[in-house]
């Protein structure tokens, strides 16, 4: 039974979306979940995503977290961006227990794939001008805030908060602190919100607890590959990916809707 299970195609693309998904994160600091909840959403349905990739994604983020530690105190501008994104998943998590999970799919391949061109091609107007940093501190807890209602809907709630954290030019070292901190947070809160509306995320602890060594495994890839080419070129390889897989569900979600 387990090696039918280990040999199965769901667990196949299960494998390859969080060695994937491991991989950009390693190279770039984030990235696992945009990367890894597509793919699996053509096996598994979201709120069966969001179980498997807990323990991936919490172990993931505490190495990033413990390898940044000493820039802790980057948390002190923005814990209430951290806190209000939490918050609002953990009361509105089991919203994506009742929705559609086709109608869900075509929303998170519009998010994706928002984010991919938004990263790849910035709009005009900040490329030509910068915007003072008092200014956009003021972002901070709208940010967290539609994070928070994005995720409760879709688990995608890197947008706007990471865009935000890139235009206030957050260090790269505390911003893998921060992200660590950020994503750990949000996926606890979803995967605590998903188990109090009775979904049964304990069915998924095994295979989520196979994922560890691909975890490891393709984040140390990831790490290595950085240290080979430039991150700007990386960067243009995985939103190009992205873009690809956002696409993807939308073209998916409709089809499936019509």
């Amino acid at each position: 039974m387990i090696i039918e299970t280990l040999i199965s195609a769901d667990f196949i693309i299960v494998l390859t979306a969080v060695l994937l998904g491991c991989f950009v994160k390693g190279a770039l600091g984030f990235g696992l979940p945009l990367i890894a909840t597509p793919i699996m959403l053509f096996a598994l349905s979201l709120p069966e995503t969001v179980a498997v990739l807990a323990l991936p994604i919490i172990v993931a983020n505490i190495q990033q977290i413990w390898l940044n530690r000493a820039h802790w105190r980057i948390l002190r501008q923005f814990w209430p961006l951290v806190g209000a994104a939490t918050l609002i998943m953990l009361i509105g998590a089991p919203i994506m227990v009742t929705v559609d999970s086709h109608s869900l799919g075509i929303l998170i391949g519009l998010l994706i794939s928002l984010h991919s061109i938004l990263s790849s091609f910035p709009l005009p107007q900040f490329r030509q001008r910068t915007i003072k940093v008092q200014s956009l501190k003021r972002l901070i807890i709208p940010a967290g805030i539609t994070s928070g209602i994005l995720g409760s809907f879709t688990s995608m709630y890197s947008f706007p908060s990471v865009q935000l954290f890139m235009m206030m030019r957050v260090s790269k070292d505390e911003l893998a602190m921060l992200l660590g901190v950020f994503l750990s947070l949000g996926y606890i809160a979803l995967w605590l919100g998903i188990s109090h509306a009775g979904f049964p995320v304990g069915d998924s602890l095994l295979l989520s607890a196979t994922m560890i060594i691909p975890t490891i495994a393709g984040q140390q890839a990831g790490h290595l590959t950085r240290q080979r080419i430039s991150e700007k070129t990386f960067r243009h390889f995985v939103h190009f990916a992205l873009a690809c897989g956002g696409f993807t569900l939308i073209i998916r979600g409709l089809n499936n809707l019509i």
